[in-house]
Parts: structure tokens; C-alpha cells; sequence
């Protein structure tokens, strides 16, 4: 049962976030599995697969990538497009690269020590349009322990095309304003060196504000899917896709991605999401092992985990005003997870506390983004 728990996962956490070089399972196991991040869209934007193997060690889960592997997509069974590894573990296709609707695609790699693996083939189908989004606060809107938190609901309208099987799969990213850019724990900040830990101030944290305008990028945690069984050719109206909490009293940014997935990939991220999401008890039925479409070609019981799939993606951006729990006057629960503490000033001791810079990466930039404040 233990092994099946951590599977599923080593699963989510791979897919929601591949670049995560570790996370706490909270269970001793001595697995190590292969976790293949294989998902390819129509966008113009930069495609890659990452192959990891995921250690367990005492609980704690090192994804160590695998590196000079070759790795091929075949498109219709046919055409042969070589990937190159362009940072440890990560593999890129060429520079012209472009998914195709009605072609079909498959993933094949070898790894250095000639172990080969192969997925299901998938086919990349179109997608419709998003028509409308609309919020709706929540005084109680997520539970988190035995609490519950404001939030907006985030629905959108999109028309199901008529006479085919459609399969969706939605995700977000959100753009909040952050003004602290920094907490040290035990220290103090150094602009030269980061946090800096002194013994005077052991058990004691500070926060630091940012040097001009910075945004915290977050995106969903959990899988939200639909079959079109019961919608066939007609408006989906009212999909719930995000949960926002009420961080603070300004207005924030969303980006919905609406996605095509084939059959095979919406039972697969099903199943995870209710192995995964569904809060259960010690007495509940154990989750059932997830097998993704990938496997060794001549090993057939190795665990892979993972599933190759292509997506057609159409997007929407939403500016979430927040304006009724500023007009209820309701508490925003903030970004931290603590209130406001800045570091106490200390005479003859002059330019601090220190401003810190926004970094640009995955989960912060400096730049604005587009459509923010519309």
C-alpha cells in the first residue's frame, strides 16, 4: 500500500511542477522509479521532455536526471524527430518543431545503459474556444485543516464541438502583486550574501520588502479534467477551473489554459486525481497502481511513471478585481504565512533593512505582465 501511496505521488508532483529537484513524500519506501514529464502542445513556446529517476531516501524523494539518453518522437508512425539534451535531463526537439493536428505522435528513448522504452501513440486534436470566464466569491471557499478561506471561484463558458469525442483538461497561472521579497529565519539580509544567520537573532525571522514592482506566479496543484459523454455538441457552461484565495485587497491576474487530451491521457489524469486529491482515511479501499503509457520496451513490470501526451491549447487572460470582499470589508489572508515582521533598527546602523531584488525565474518576475490591471 505504502509503494501504490507514493507512486501516485511521485505522479502528481512530476507532472504539476517537473523542475522540482525534491519533495517530502512523508513515507520510508526504497523505490527508485523512472519519471518521464512528456507533454507537448501546439503553442510557440519552447517544448521539452524531462527524464528523471526519482530516489527515495528515508521519505524524501532526489528526482536525479537521466542524462544522454536518445530520445525520438515519432510522427505518424513514420517521420523520426530527434531531441537533443539541452540541460541535464532535459531534451528539446529542433527549432522548427511544430505539433500538427491529426498527426500522430510517439515517444521513444533509450537510456546510456541501452534500457528502451516506448509510450502509446497519441493523437493531437482541436480545440474550442474559451467564450466567457466569471468569478464568484466564496466567503468559504477552500478548506485547509479545520478552517476554511475567502476565495473566487473562477468559471468559464466554452461551446463542445458537435459529433466528435472531446476530452478536456484545464489548468491556471496567476500573477500576484508581492511587495516582500524575502523572509530570513535566525539572521538578517545582506545584499552581497542573502540571508545571513547570527546567533543574536536565533528564533527570530525577518521580512524585506523589494526593490520595485514584483509579482509571485503560481499555478494550480490540482488536475481538473472532463469527458464531453454527457455534452457532446453542446455549451459547457459554468466549469468551475480555479479556486483563487482572497491573498489581498488588489486585484490579481489569471491565465485559464484550455486543453484537448486524448481518451487514453483523460482516464489516466482521472484516475490520479482521485487517488491524489480525494481526502480519505486509513480504512478507505488502497489506491489502485497508476500505469501510464510508457514502459520498457523489455521489462514490462519496471514502474515508469508518467504519460506522453499532446495537447492543443487555447488560453484566456481574466483580471479577478476583487471588489466584493473589499466591499464586505472581509481580511485578506495575505501570501505569507506569517504577519508583517521587519528586522528592529539598530543605532548608528544605517541603510537598513536592505530592499531585495525581484528575480526573474518560474515563480517570480519584475515584469509586468500583460493585461494586468485591465
Amino acid at each position: 500500500m505504502k509503494a501504490k501511496i507514493i507512486v501516485a505521488t511521485i505522479v502528481l508532483v512530476a507532472w504539476l511542477s517537473a523542475c522540482v529537484d525534491v519533495f517530502q513524500a512523508g513515507i520510508v519506501s526504497d523505490l527508485t522509479i523512472l519519471v518521464v514529464d512528456a507533454a507537448l502542445n501546439n503553442l510557440d513556446t519552447e517544448q521539452h521532455i524531462s527524464i528523471m529517476e526519482s530516489v527515495n531516501a528515508k521519505g524524501t524523494v532526489f528526482n536525479i536526471p537521466v542524462q544522454n539518453a536518445k530520445v525520438e518522437v515519432l510522427e505518424n508512425n513514420s517521420n523520426r524527430i530527434s531531441f537533443i539534451e539541452k540541460r541535464e535531463g532535459i531534451y528539446v526537439p529542433p527549432a522548427n518543431f511544430r505539433l500538427k493536428i491529426g498527426n500522430t505522435y510517439q515517444l521513444v528513448f533509450m537510456k546510456s545503459d541501452g534500457k528502451s522504452y516506448e509510450s502509446g501513440i497519441e493523437k493531437l486534436s482541436g480545440i474550442s474556444e474559451i467564450i466567457n470566464i466569471h468569478d464568484v466569491f466564496e466567503m468559504n471557499g477552500i478548506q485547509k485543516g479545520d478552517k476554511y478561506l475567502p476565495a473566487n471561484y473562477v468559471f468559464i463558458d466554452t461551446q463542445d464541438p458537435e459529433d466528435e469525442a472531446n476530452n478536456y483538461l484545464w489548468t491556471w497561472q496567476q500573477w500576484e502583486k508581492q511587495d516582500i521579497c524575502i523572509t530570513c529565519e535566525g539572521g538578517r539580509y545582506n545584499v552581497n550574501t542573502g540571508c545571513l544567520r547570527q546567533a543574536q537573532y536565533q528564533g527570530q525571522f525577518f521580512d524585506y520588502y523589494c526593490e520595485g514592482n514584483c509579482w509571485d506566479i503560481l499555478k494550480n496543484t490540482e488536475l481538473n479534467v472532463l469527458n464531453d459523454v454527457l455534452s457532446n455538441g453542446k455549451l459547457i457552461k459554468n466549469r468551475l477551473v480555479a479556486k483563487i484565495p482572497y491573498y489581498s485587497t488588489n486585484g490579481t491576474l489569471l491565465e485559464i489554459q484550455q486543453q484537448s487530451i486524448s481518451v487514453e491521457a483523460y482516464k489516466y489524469f482521472k484516475l490520479l486525481a482521485e487517488q491524489t486529491q480525494n481526502t480519505g482515511t486509513l480504512v478507505d479501499t488502497p489506491p489502485a497502481a497508476i500505469i501510464g503509457n510508457i514502459k520498457n520496451i523489455n521489462n514490462a513490470i519496471e514502474p515508469v511513471v508518467g504519460f506522453f501526451f499532446v495537447t492543443s491549447i487555447t488560453k484566456k487572460r481574466y483580471w479577478l478585481d476583487r471588489n466584493v470582499p473589499n466591499t464586505l470589508k472581509i481580511q485578506p489572508i495575505g501570501l505569507r504565512d506569517h504577519p508583517l515582521n521587519q528586522e528592529p533598527p539598530i543605532p548608528n546602523e544605517f541603510g537598513r533593512p536592505p530592499l531585495v531584488k525581484c528575480l526573474l525565474g518560474p515563480t517570480r518576475t519584475p515584469i509586468k505582465p500583460d493585461g494586468w490591471g485591465e
